[in-house]
């Protein structure tokens, strides 16, 4: 009958997920057991081992030991936008366009708006999504946008690596991790490897367990993007489901990633990268030591969230415990790594490439060595083994990439058939700024090799691509486009900083401007004083003397004032 099949059904779920606990319980008794050598727990572990299931290698990802085997510091390219899309609640309704991504329309706290101010308005009828959801982030979105956007064929055949932007920010800072488990799952598909998100047993088991405070709390970060960008906020229910991702291909060292990942805002017309913003809210903090932790803990998670993506800017709402935010504050992505140098055992965007960059490669070859079809659990278990990650092959984990999606990357993936790559790469060089724009702002005209005026505005992307077009290199053609031209390369605005002296190394051809291994080990802040920067030798070189009443007050308030 139709309810003992169901009954039959969930046994053998059970069952299934009981012998995976075991599976993976021996595994960890065997990797002990090499440790320790204890012949005994070794047999004991190999002799519970499912045949399904088997441990096929792992990396240590601690600082120390990155630097024991001399792991090299990689490049992280800006990433270029070549897909967007816009998802809703029904996955009918989804779009591959921009209509989802919203503007800033609120920078400051304005006593005027106090209503603004309240993260608990909506909450009654706030749409949040199935928090038992294994799988929330399928990969097929990726695919969409690339083929509607028309960049599939020029930009599929280069990657080496597939992935959501989630994925990509754990890697970034599992060298500092030391309290959260995280798993994902991988498949080589004809050279380019495929990373699909899971949720761990434990982040599913806080999720349903939350109570109303937590509930709350958790909504208070929905709630802040609808108070700042919103024309009339909580006019409607909010909805966790509807959001705008943007598709980035970027390189890490020699491995090329296409990358999906949610972008909460932008605050300008061009509609692109240089203008996407982050929003986040965080408790306002009230002694050294909070803010201690929040450098070392929070920003770390956040930097590698907009890095990743090449979001320049992130707005912090400041909120006291009933959830009134008291503070708005806009900080830069890039400035981060150096509000935390000071501290000891600090992290650094260097030692996160590295970590991200060893982790993909080892995997790569892992999975090489396998037989077609191979899919692997890559899991972190600090609580266990702090600073390890395994890579586990696993017959159960589900076919999760589409079968036109398996097929596109069959014919098209990296080192395909002859004349293809050559063909892919020159188209890809071409691909400009992103061409679907907001919704209610015009679209752009693509930057291209027809249009010759260099303008200042311009993203980085472009720049990049018009150097190409020109047949120069993107630093010769930075220096010739003058001081302006580099600053809003590093982020900053020129019309506020024009006094500013700068000058660009050639080694600087990285990063989202600038070299990613740039970070500041000292900062002095004054309202009429310098700057002071001490980069890695390779990177940029940043002095000011004189600046404007505005310029100054920005600088400091992006650095060390956090409420």
């Amino acid at each position: 009958s139709e309810s003992n099949s169901e009954v039959l059904s969930s046994n053998a779920r059970r069952s299934t997920r009981a012998r995976r606990r075991a599976s993976i319980g021996a595994e960890v008794a065997v990797a002990v057991a090499r440790d320790d050598d204890d012949d005994d727990a070794r047999r004991l572990g190999e002799d519970a081992m499912s045949a399904s299931v088997v441990l096929l290698g792992s990396v240590s990802v601690s600082v120390d030991a990155m630097n024991a085997i001399g792991a090299g510091v990689p490049k992280y390219e800006e990433p270029i936008e070549c897909g967007q899309v816009s998802k809703r609640r029904d996955e009918r309704l989804t779009t591959y366009d921009a209509s989802n991504l919203r503007r800033l329309r609120v920078k400051r706290v304005d006593p005027a708006h106090s209503r603004l101010l309240d993260l608990n308005e909506g909450y009654g009828t706030f749409r949040d999504r199935d928090r038992r959801e294994i799988y929330p982030a399928p990969i097929d979105a990726i695919f969409g946008a690339l083929e509607t956007s028309g960049e599939i064929d020029a930009v599929l055949p280069e990657m080496d690596v597939i992935t959501w932007r989630g994925n990509l920010s754990k890697l970034l800072t599992c060298a500092w991790n030391v309290n959260e488990a995280w798993t994902m799952e991988a498949e080589l598909v004809n050279r380019c490897v495929v990373l699909n998100v899971r949720e761990t047993e434990d982040s599913l088991r806080r999720a349903l367990t939350r109570d109303d405070r937590e509930e709350r709390m958790c909504y208070w970060g929905y709630a802040f993007e609808e108070s700042v960008c919103a024309e009339k906020p909580f006019e409607e229910p909010v909805d966790c489901l509807d959001c705008f991702c943007s598709v980035v291909r970027t390189k890490l060292g020699t491995l090329n990633v296409l990358m999906c990942g949610e972008v909460d805002c932008f605050d300008s017309d061009d509609g692109d990268l240089a203008s996407y913003v982050e929003l986040k809210t965080t408790r306002v903090m009230n002694d050294p030591r909070q803010v201690k932790k929040f450098e070392k803990e929070k920003l770390l998670k956040w930097w590698a969230q907009s890095y990743a993506l090449g979001v320049r800017r992130i707005l912090v709402g400041f909120r006291d415990d009933v959830g009134k935010v008291v503070k708005l504050q806009m900080l830069e992505t890039l400035k981060l790594p150096g509000y935390v140098a000071a501290h000891e055992g600090a992290w650094n965007a260097r030692d996160g490439l590295r970590c991200a960059s060893l982790v993909l490669t080892r995997l790569k070859e892992i999975l090489a060595g396998q037989p077609a079809g191979t899919r692997v659990r890559v899991e972190y278990e600090p609580r266990k083994i702090k600073f390890r990650i395994n890579f586990i092959k696993d017959d159960s984990i589900p076919d999760f990439l589409p079968a036109d999606a398996r097929e596109r990357l069959m014919r098209g993936g990296k080192n395909g058939a002859a004349g293809t790559a050559g063909a892919s790469t020159e188209a890809a060089e071409s691909l400009s700024a992103p061409r679907i724009a907001p919704s209610g702002v015009a679209n752009s005209t693509p930057v291209g090799s027809n249009i010759e005026a260099p303008e200042i505005s311009e993203t980085a992307s472009a720049m990049s691509i018009r150097a190409r077009s020109q047949g120069s290199n993107r630093m010769d053609y930075i220096r010739s486009l003058g001081p302006a031209a580099i600053l809003y390369m590093q982020g900053k605005d020129p019309s506020r900083s024009a006094s500013m002296r700068a000058f660009v190394n050639d080694a600087t051809d990285g990063g989202i401007g600038i070299d990613p291994s740039t970070f500041l080990t000292a900062r002095t802040h004054t309202a009429t004083n310098t700057v002071a920067l001490q980069p890695t030798s390779s990177a940029v070189s940043v002095r000011g003397t004189k600046r404007s009443a505005d310029d100054a007050a920005d600088e400091i308030e992006t650095t060390k004032t956090y409420a």
